[in-house]
């Protein structure tokens, strides 16, 4: 009996193990495609060490990264079958200099994932002056509109599944003290960060609640005033100035008590709705 009841804690232990770890990667995860919202955006959300909006956060991220790998496994199983291939054709001499260039394509690809973190105050940006086609799409993606974050998201995601089996491959057969490991390594370190960061940016909550008034103290603003962000102790609200430029406006929660909800609408409408600042 002590055999099986052992073999029954140790399971369970192993069980506890994997989901406290599965719930930190997600809180972890919640709070940076949180961060990087609101760096796009330009909006200044309360963020504090325990929030519940983490947990929501870090569980679409999951949700969206597990459809994304869904959609992309035939291409990962397809470039590891032309992968093994290859490297069963080409000599060892050859076959380094190859896996090199890999890496190197690799590391590019992953360096190119950190534009659309450069893309920030959206909300507040002047369309005008905003120079470029990447730009203007990266800016369009952030406010929900276009197919550029589902591309990206895509492509992150592909990226990310390639160089963790290949580091996983490498690992079983060379282990880390192999440099090419190590680079892969750092690589896909990189890409499972930015893999939650980029989410936020393009598929976290682009929805606001539309207030049936200002809150007390606001200026003088048009109505309908927005909420984009509530904290425990303060919000974010979303208003157009009488010239018609937006104006982000931070107040305290307990302002709000009393207030209506009179409806929902996305911040791409709300920036296509007015004038450029």
């Amino acid at each position: 009996m002590a055999g099986p009841t052992s073999e029954l804690v140790d399971n369970a232990k192993n069980v506890g193990i994997l989901l406290t770890s599965a719930s930190a990667v997600s809180y972890a995860g919640g709070y940076l495609a949180l961060r990087s919202r609101a760096h796009a955006l330009g909006t200044d959300p309360e963020f504090t060490l325990l929030n519940e909006a983490y947990v929501f956060a870090g569980f679409g991220f999951a949700l969206i990264t597990l459809v994304a790998l869904l959609v992309v496994s035939p291409l990962v199983i397809l470039l590891k079958a032309i992968a093994g291939t290859i490297a069963s054709r080409i000599k060892p001499p050859r076959l380094k200099i190859l896996a090199a260039l890999a890496a190197v394509v690799l590391a590019v690809v992953t360096l190119a994932g950190f534009r659309p973190l450069f893309v920030e105050g959206v909300l507040l940006a002047d369309p005008a002056v905003q120079d470029g086609a990447v730009q203007r799409t990266l800016i369009s993606g952030v406010l929900g509109r276009g197919a550029v974050g589902v591309c990206v998201v895509l492509a992150a995601t592909l990226t990310a599944a390639v160089t963790v089996l290949w580091v996983s491959d490498r690992y079983a057969h060379i282990g880390l003290r192999d440099p090419l490991t190590m680079v892969l390594v750092v690589t896909a370190a990189l890409q499972l960060v930015l893999l939650p960061m980029q989410y936020g940016i393009f598929f976290a909550d682009k929805t606001v609640r539309v207030l049936e008034r200002p809150s007390e103290g606001v200026g003088d603003v048009l109505r309908p005033v927005w909420l984009l962000d509530r904290g425990a102790d303060r919000a974010s609200l979303l208003a157009r100035l009488p010239r018609g430029a937006l104006s982000l406006i931070t107040v305290k929660s307990e302002k709000l008590d009393g207030i209506a909800v009179t409806g929902t609408t996305t911040i791409a409408e709300i920036v296509k709705g007015g004038t450029a600042p």
